[in-house]
């Protein structure tokens, strides 16, 4: 039976150096529109300046100047500005999927309420303003001290702010991204082994032609453009942090060979690598991967 998928999912690919990305937004509030979306990342949305609308999980919350909200993850998510003539500043937290499961296996079984203990929303709030200056102020050691923020704001979230997860997109039904997060479970831990579409359908319980249009339609990529992204993103960290050849780059990460993860990165770069970096003198940044 055919479905509705109304929902994006999002890959959120880590700054570099970061155990996820900031990013500070000053612009018009019509310009803070997002759609419906999702992804496996806990975000932080804080407002330095202006009123911005969020929906989270299908409660709607206005949120003003030292206000922010936490988006847990999974939970279908989207912003604008109150009042679209007028700019929002706010910063976005995203936390790295497998920063936060290498520390807590279990986290998508929580979500995180800093309403359970003031001492620790204010901690956040401190934090947050932390990034923000480091942002605005670039020196010395910039990404080691928005690292120790952000790691502060885990830690306060994981200790006093945790508890048992409840029902995740009360709107939907709740095969519609069950499927899509089973999968992609799946391929966050297995993208160095060779994933046919076959296996992965199977892992499901969907047939692969279903399980191919229906991964398509509900993440807007086919299911080997994903499981190449999340290839190539992993294969370039190796390479920016270890210095290793494109060739062992590409077979330790899961590509069947080095010229297929050549055709990856042109896909996204439009150039290969050594073009890339003849052209720039650098290996270009995980953070550039386009988002689905």
């Amino acid at each position: 039976m055919a479905k509705n998928y109304r929902y994006k999912y999002e890959i959120v690919s880590a700054d570099d150096n970061l155990p996820g990305k900031v990013i500070l937004f000053d612009k018009p509030g019509q310009e803070c529109f997002t759609n419906k979306h999702w992804h496996k990342n806990i975000e932080i949305d804080y407002v330095l300046k202006g009123d911005l609308w969020v929906m989270a999980n299908n409660e709607e919350s206005v949120i003003s100047g030292g206000e922010y909200v936490i988006v847990n993850n999974d939970d279908i998510h989207q912003t604008c500005g109150k009042d679209p003539a007028e700019n929002v500043k706010y910063l976005v937290v995203l936390y790295s999927y497998n920063f936060i499961k290498a520390y807590f296996d279990d986290f998508e079984s929580y979500s995180f309420n800093v309403e359970r203990s003031e001492s620790a929303k204010l901690e956040i709030r401190k934090q947050l303003d932390e990034i923000v200056n480091c942002i605005e102020n670039q020196g010395d050691f910039t990404d080691l001290k928005i690292t120790s923020a952000m790691t502060q704001i885990l830690i306060q979230l994981f200790t006093n702010c945790i508890e048992e997860r409840a029902k995740t997109h009360p709107e939907m039904e709740n095969e519609d991204l069950e499927y899509a997060k089973k999968a992609i479970d799946y391929i966050k831990l297995n993208f160095k082994e060779r994933i046919t579409l076959g296996e992965i359908a199977s892992h499901v319980g969907l047939t692969p032609t279903y399980f191919s249009r229906y991964f398509k339609q509900n993440t807007r990529k086919t299911f080997k453009q994903y499981l190449n992204l999340i290839r190539l993103e992993h294969a370039l960290r190796d390479i920016q942090t270890s210095g290793i050849s494109e060739t062992r780059a590409a077979v330790e990460n899961g590509f069947p060979s080095v010229k297929a993860f050549i055709a990856t990165f042109k896909s996204v770069y439009n150039c290969t690598l050594s073009e890339y970096v003849r052209q720039y003198h650098d290996i270009p940044s995980i953070s550039e991967i386009r988002r689905i």
